[in-house]
């Protein structure tokens, strides 16, 4: 045995798999308590022990490096890990089973590695993704780039996990007499069955396309404001086939992902999250425009909402009551703009009733003067 690993050089893995080979021969030759099934036994505990303590100097190796986050996908991955050695193991251990039954227990574990595989490929991708996620904060204040990343991201992870799904299934059909039969049936009558699928699945398949389309023109990102329908609300989620916008009051509206590409909507954060906020005010003629600019300006200034971009009180319209005020403010988001209207508002209110209580919205009634009666005349005493 020691010779056989000199002479596969000094690759870990190269002297590994001679190890193990050595140990699966001696295994099937020694006598076991429970004969080959003993060294079947024996070989998958060997293959998991093996696998521990493989994950066990791997994760001492990154413990000693702070700034490595592959720690996380090992601690996911380990399942499907032990999955995968488990069915590597049970395909090796086939020799010990009866020739007759030899052939069906091989099919049995060539469909349960693929699986495996497929597995531990769909969490390796999905761990890779949060990674790669993890490098841009999209909870930052100017954060488009991040979140344009994320939806890609989320995007291409469903690609990838429906590829990886229907691979597994088209190899682990084929890994048998049977299955290869029925898959050469699908392929001569694929056009004939691409034809009903098409036209079955035409929704389906324009929401497919309308996911990818929407992830990779930037036209709608994950965190995204947007007003759809009358409501305002976040993309919580973008999936293939629908989005989910988080509406204010904690709702959610699931649209089908074709709604985006179909329908105008309203999208407060295309370019930057920066938004323009109003405060509309009726007031009296006799209103002192002047001082109330003044407190606005004088209001927004000591306010944590403002981000210092605009502000400004104008007259917008004049009708045969009042005059129409607008009180104009920016914040770095919708969010803090909305709470910046909200306080404007409830100051200039309090204002006005405080300082300049004339000018509140008034209905003037003019009486006529009254006519003097005829009883009422004086009359001159001679």
């Amino acid at each position: 045995m020691v010779r056989d690993v000199g002479r596969h050089g000094g690759t870990p893995v190269r002297c590994a798999r001679v190890l193990i080979g050595n140990l699966m021969t001696a295994l099937s030759r020694a006598s076991l308590p429970l004969g080959a099934w003993g060294a079947v036994i024996a070989i998958i505990l060997g293959s998991l022990l093996l696998l521990e303590v493989v994950y066990f100097l791997v994760r001492r190796l990154i413990r000693r490096k702070p700034g490595v986050r592959l720690f996380t996908m090992l601690g996911r991955s380990k399942r499907a890990l032990r999955a995968l050695v488990v069915s590597i193991a049970g395909a090796e251990c086939v020799r010990f089973v009866a020739p007759g039954s030899r052939a069906s227990v091989q099919e049995l574990a060539n469909v349960a590695i693929i699986f495996s595989f497929a597995w531990l490929a769909l969490i390796v991708s999905g761990i890779s993704v949060a990674l790669i996620e993890g490098r841009y904060d999209i909870t930052a204040s100017d954060n488009r780039r991040a979140r344009k990343i994320h939806t890609q991201l989320q995007v291409m992870r469903r690609v990838v996990s429906v590829v990886i799904v229907i691979v597994a299934a088209l190899a682990a059909l084929t890994s048998f007499a049977q299955g290869r039969s029925v898959a050469t049936s699908i392929l001569a009558s694929a056009g004939v069955i691409g034809l009903v699928v098409g036209i079955a699945g035409q929704t389906t398949i324009g929401n497919l396309i309308a996911g990818v389309q929407i992830a990779f023109s930037d036209a709608l990102r994950i965190d995204d404001v947007v007003v759809v329908n009358g409501d305002w609300g976040t993309i919580e989620e973008i999936t293939l086939t629908y989005v989910v916008v988080a509406i204010w009051d904690q709702r959610r509206l699931v649209l089908p992902v074709s709604y985006f590409v179909t329908t105008p909507f309203e999208n407060w954060t295309r370019t930057n999250s920066q938004i323009l906020g109003t405060v509309m005010l009726f007031c009296d003629y006799t209103v002192g425009v002047d001082d109330l600019r003044r407190e606005l300006l004088e209001f927004v200034d000591a306010s944590p909402l403002w981000d210092r971009r605009a502000a400004s009180l104008q007259v917008v319209d004049a009708t045969e009551h009042t005059v129409q005020l607008r009180a104009l403010m920016s914040a770095a988001s919708s969010g803090q703009a909305w709470d910046l209207r909200c306080a404007v508002r409830e100051h200039l209110v309090a204002y006005l009733k405080n300082h300049q209580p004339t000018a509140l919205p008034r209905t003037r009634l003019e009486m006529p003067p009254a006519a003097p009666s005829a009883g009422g005349e004086s009359t001159g005493v001679g």
